[in-house]
């Protein structure tokens, strides 16, 4: 996959944010238009890693085996890279994290209990 394709990203944590908020918010405020992007922030594979490698380290970032496959970008080269969200923050739905760097804490401190192999 190539380093500069962006792709949109929010944590998990996020993620159920957003779904409990939907859950309780007032469907007449969305009017007709049921459809929203959620915020998030766009990265490409290259700020991922390099994420990864300021938060977890170099050992960890070194795991990664980099192996193209065809079907799976295939797959990932129709994905949206960016979205407009004004809409959904208007109707309160709270920004995602701002950084990689921040999703993966937050998978650290949420998944594996604040420790993971160095």
């Amino acid at each position: 996959m190539s380093d500069d394709v962006r792709h949109w990203h929010a944590s998990p944590k996020s993620a159920v944010g957003f779904l409990v908020h939907a859950g309780t918010m007032d469907l007449n405020a969305m009017g007709p238009r049921r459809n929203l992007s959620m915020p998030g922030l766009s990265a490409t594979v290259g700020e991922q890693i390099a994420a990864l490698e300021r938060v977890a380290g170099k050992n960890v970032a070194a795991r990664i085996k980099r192996v193209p496959d065809p079907t799976i970008i295939g797959i990932v080269s129709g994905w949206p890279r960016d979205f407009v969200t004004d809409r959904a923050l208007k109707l309160g739905f709270t920004t995602a994290e701002k950084t990689f760097d921040d999703i993966i804490r937050i998978h650290i401190e949420d998944e594996l209990g604040g420790k993971f192999a160095a």
